[in-house]
C-alpha cells in the first residue's frame, strides 16, 4: 500500500481508539492486514528509478499521507497521539527503507523485507490504486460517522 494509505489507516485508529496500549499494536497489525489487500505503489522496490528518486517519492508519499490524516482528524484527537499513530502504521515500511536505499541486506531490515515481500499483493495501475483508495475511504469514514 501507499504510505499514505496506512498513515490514514493509522490515523482513523487513533480517532477510534484513544488508548495507546490498543491503538499502536493495532496499527502495526492493520499495516500488514492492508497490505494483503491488492494494491499499487509508487514502484519504489524493484524499480530502475535511482535511489533519490526513490527517497524523494517515497518521502512524499508519506508526507500526504501525514498531510491528510491531518486535516481529518486534527480536531478530533490528540495531536501527539495522531502523528504518532500514522508513524507506527507506516512504521514497518520505515524498517525496511535501509535495506533499499543504503543496501543494508541484514538484520532487522532483511527480515522486515521478507515479511513484507510476503504479505504483499500487487494489483497494476489504475486497479491497484481504486482499490485502497475504496479500503481507506470504508476506514476513515467509519471512523467519523
Amino acid at each position: 500500500m501507499l504510505a499514505a494509505s496506512h498513515a490514514l489507516i493509522g490515523a482513523s485508529i487513533a480517532s477510534f481508539i484513544p488508548n495507546p496500549w490498543i491503538g499502536f499494536p493495532l496499527a502495526i497489525l492493520t499495516h500488514f492486514l492492508g497490505d494483503l489487500f491488492p494494491h499499487w505503489d509508487a514502484h519504489t522496490r524493484h524499480s530502475i528509478k535511482t535511489k533519490p528518486a526513490i527517497i524523494a517519492i517515497s518521502l512524499t508519499d508519506a508526507f500526504i499521507g501525514f498531510l491528510i490524516g491531518w486535516l481529518i482528524f486534527h480536531s478530533s484527537t490528540n495531536h501527539y497521539y495522531l502523528l504518532a499513530m500514522m508513524f507506527t502504521s507506516q512504521l514497518p515500511d520505515w524498517l525496511e527503507a535501509p535495506y533499499h536505499v543504503f543496501d543494508w541486506h541484514f538484520f532487522p531490515f532483511s527480515s522486515i523485507k521478507k515479511l513484507q515481500s510476503r504479505l504483499h499483493h500487487k494489483l497494476d495501475w489504475p486497479w491497484g490504486l481504486f482499490s485502497q483508495l475504496i479500503i481507506v475511504a470504508i476506514i476513515v469514514l467509519s471512523t467519523k460517522l
